[in-house]
């Protein structure tokens, strides 16, 4: 039987539940559910992907241990009905405002990664050569968290890495996985997932589904603090890259003046000269991502990481988007305001 089309109108209610953390099952439903909200972000060195905050009522006095919770959405459309998870944290009670017998009590709710964001690395830890970095980064979460861990993918270590003394589990698997092209995403019901940065579009938004957007694309892409020119000194040796392209828009040519960038401390990597050196950061100093924020109806399956895939050129969203930031309210539905981008240079070594 088909499911819910997302796109048409459908009809909901919000159901929330405590987790079993023996088996990652629903266990007791949550009365008094008032609001839920979900902001998720994979931006920084290690993010933990998800955060919200939860709303119930309950009787004065009533204890609120920290706990995991499920929240539920079942949506019915000509008669179907469907659920899907929408996001399980683990929350704990941080305040709230009797009235009239009833406290409305506030629920601080973080992601299932934050054990593994407050947990340090024992000493001398490390990654080790040879290693498939998937199955070390899912070997680590699985030690620290108590949501399930699911893996896919594959690559391996070329070489040792340690991390600094002080480090976090989730620190040391976000390092791991980046510089072998993979990512994590925390699914609806809490698993966590390792995998390969995905290409496949997890939305496609075409004329077929515009009806999900809400009126008006934010856009972003500020050049301002781009250099066009990159000089490093390494001892005596000195060297420059300057971008004097005049198709680009932030070369000397276009802006009509220089603006420099003065690096005493250059870090070479793979025996690369200093000439060499400039060229590379003077390309990553003029790579940007070009943004897009709206806001739009639910779409299961799209998490930070996921690409979105537009050909609505009327209001900027063509190409493939990869999501970095949503922020989900709940209410008769699902409203997602969410930031996607594609990452754009003004200057390259080739050029």
């Amino acid at each position: 039987m088909a499911g819910v089309d997302w796109t048409r109108g459908y009809s909901c209610h919000w159901r929330a539940y405590e987790v079993k953390r023996s088996t990652w099952a629903d266990g007791a439903p949550v009365e008094g559910l008032r609001s839920v909200t979900v902001s998720r972000e994979c931006s920084g060195s290690a993010p933990t992907l998800e955060s919200g905050s939860v709303r119930v009522d309950a009787e004065p006095g009533a204890e609120m241990p920290e706990r995991y919770l499920r929240v539920v959405l079942v949506a019915t459309q000509d008669g179907v009905s469907e659920r899907v998870d929408v996001a399980t944290m683990l929350c704990a009670a941080t305040g709230g405002t009797v009235s009239r017998g009833v406290d409305e009590v506030e629920l601080t709710c973080r992601s299932v990664l934050m054990p593994a964001a407050t947990a340090r690395l024992d000493a001398g830890t490390y990654a080790p050569r040879g290693c498939d970095g998937v199955a070390w980064a899912a070997s680590m979460l699985s030690g620290a968290v108590a949501a399930p861990v699911e893996a896919s993918g594959g690559f391996s270590v070329d070489q040792h890495v340690v991390f600094d003394l002080g480090s976090t589990v989730l620190e040391a698997v976000w390092s791991v996985l980046r510089a072998g092209g993979h990512t994590l995403q925390v699914e609806g019901d809490g698993t966590v997932r390792v995998l390969p940065l995905p290409t496949d579009p997890a939305l496609v938004l075409d004329q077929a589904r515009a009806r999900l957007l809400s009126p008006g694309v934010r856009h972003r892409l500020d050049w301002t603090a781009v250099p066009n020119r990159y000089v490093a000194v390494d001892g005596a040796e000195v060297a420059e890259a300057v971008n004097d392209d005049p198709g680009s828009v932030t070369s000397t040519v276009s802006r009509g003046y220089r603006h420099d960038v003065m690096d005493t401390s250059p870090k070479r990597v793979g025996g690369e000269t200093l000439a060499a050196y400039c060229r590379r950061r003077l390309e990553e100093e003029s790579t940007l991502m070009d943004e897009r924020t709206y806001v739009r109806e639910w779409w299961p399956g799209v998490l930070p990481g996921s690409v979105v895939r537009g050909s609505l050129s009327s209001v900027g969203i063509e190409g493939d988007l990869r999501v970095s930031a949503q922020t989900l309210t709940c209410g008769r539905g699902v409203t997602v305001e969410e930031t996607a981008a594609r990452e754009v240079r003004s200057w390259s070594r080739t050029a």
